[in-house]
């Protein structure tokens, strides 16, 4: 009866039956993989979020493809204040990132064609092709001299209809450097493929680099869609409003915007009122983003130091809200994550969530309270070398 890309395997893992069963009996979980910001503490400035939300013009419907001319004007701000010049006609609103990918595979791929995406990667992707009838292949980013580094060979671009980028790359928090955008973009306007850069956590940088490329809004080298939204931009996931930004050489850039078009004239899914609120909702998003930054580069700093002389080492994130554990190989990542739950009630990621070629990785938020956070990297370095010192 039902169609076999909703087919998926349902059947919950071991460390999800053992949260389950933590949280049924009512023994404490101290959730080190939380990315909702709207539970975590943060100063939401409601008074002026909720007015931005009871403009009139709210109530009155518009239905726009693009997205209201008034609100892709505020996106074009945004992308001028990284002097970037955007066109409101290049900008296409959606409901949230994901439906952007969806659109964009649409768009570009028939049924079993393939795009190209990172590994390690968020496992999102996996389910949004599957719903799409796309075939996934994949690319590496590879650790090494401290950094992460994106290996994409042009044999494996050349079948694609896309290559995904996402900057920064999330869980590893590595931001695309310069020369890998110039080889990439090399690769994309040789061989055909599009660039789908997904740019949510472009403003969370936990330093400075000057080799770091930016947005690629406007970019003209090859046909580029640029992904980004408020839920990570303004710590908003509810408003469910993102967009995707369309570049590249004009004449394939106007026809992928005539398409881009009557796929978003089909659902038109953009709600009114997070149109209408977008100049508000920007604006006080730039103080919650400021927040969210303060303690993602404090929890950061705690992590980094409560790992020195450690069984455990914190690879180099360079942003984002994700921080990525190297432990030690005595268990694999799924068993380390286990004994962190029973123990201490510790909640952490597995590398294998994210499809880390090695079983030996440890991903966690660096958004949770600062406090509660070092108590919990503590606990988590406690076990570590207690279970090292017994093994």
């Amino acid at each position: 009866m039902f169609s076999r890309r909703t087919n998926w395997d349902r059947q919950p893992n071991r460390l999800t039956e053992l949260l389950e069963a933590r949280r049924a009996a009512g023994q404490p979980v101290f959730d080190l993989t939380i990315s909702n910001p709207t539970e975590l503490g943060i100063d939401y400035p409601e008074r002026e979020l909720l007015s931005a939300l009871s403009n009139p013009q709210a109530l009155r419907y518009r239905p726009e493809p693009r997205g209201l001319l008034s609100a892709r004007e505020v996106v074009c701000r945004y992308y001028r204040e990284k002097e970037l010049c955007v066109d409101p006609s290049n900008v296409f609103l959606t409901a949230g990132t994901s439906e952007s990918y969806s659109l964009i595979f649409k768009l570009l791929c028939n049924a079993g064609e393939g795009v190209l995406v990172p590994r390690p990667s968020y496992p999102l992707f996996d389910y949004l092709a599957q719903v799409n009838d796309v075939k996934l292949s994949h690319y590496h980013l590879r650790y090494y001299d401290s950094e992460w580094r994106l290996d994409i060979d042009r044999e494996s671009a050349e079948g694609a209809k896309a290559i995904v980028i996402v900057n920064p790359h999330n869980p590893t928090g590595a931001f695309l450097k310069r020369q890998e955008h110039q080889e990439i973009a090399g690769m994309a306007k040789e061989n055909g493929p599009a660039l789908i850069v997904d740019e949510v956590f472009l403003d969370y940088p936990l330093a400075e680099d000057d080799r770091r490329f930016g947005s690629t809004a406007g970019d003209a080298e090859a046909l580029t869609f640029t992904l980004n939204g408020l839920s990570k931009l303004a710590g908003l996931p509810q408003m469910k409003l993102g967009w995707i930004v369309v570049s590249g050489p004009p004449l394939l850039a106007a026809e992928a915007m005539a398409r881009l078009e009557i796929l978003c004239d089909t659902y038109l899914s953009v709600n009114s009122p997070a149109q209408v609120a977008l100049p508000a909702l920007m604006k006080t998003g730039g103080r919650v983003r400021s927040q969210i930054l303060q303690r993602v580069k404090s929890n950061y700093e705690t992590l980094r130091k409560a790992t020195l002389n450690s069984p455990c080492s914190v690879l180099n994130v360079e942003g984002g809200w994700y921080a990525v554990l190297r432990a030690p190989q005595t268990r694999s990542d799924e068993e380390w994550a286990i004994r962190l739950l029973e123990k201490s009630g510790i909640y952490v990621y597995p590398g294998y969530f994210f499809d880390f070629d090695e079983h030996k990785y440890l991903v966690v938020s660096l958004l949770p309270g600062e406090q509660a956070f070092a108590s919990s990297v503590q606990s988590l370095i406690a076990i570590v070398e207690q279970n090292c010192s017994t093994e």
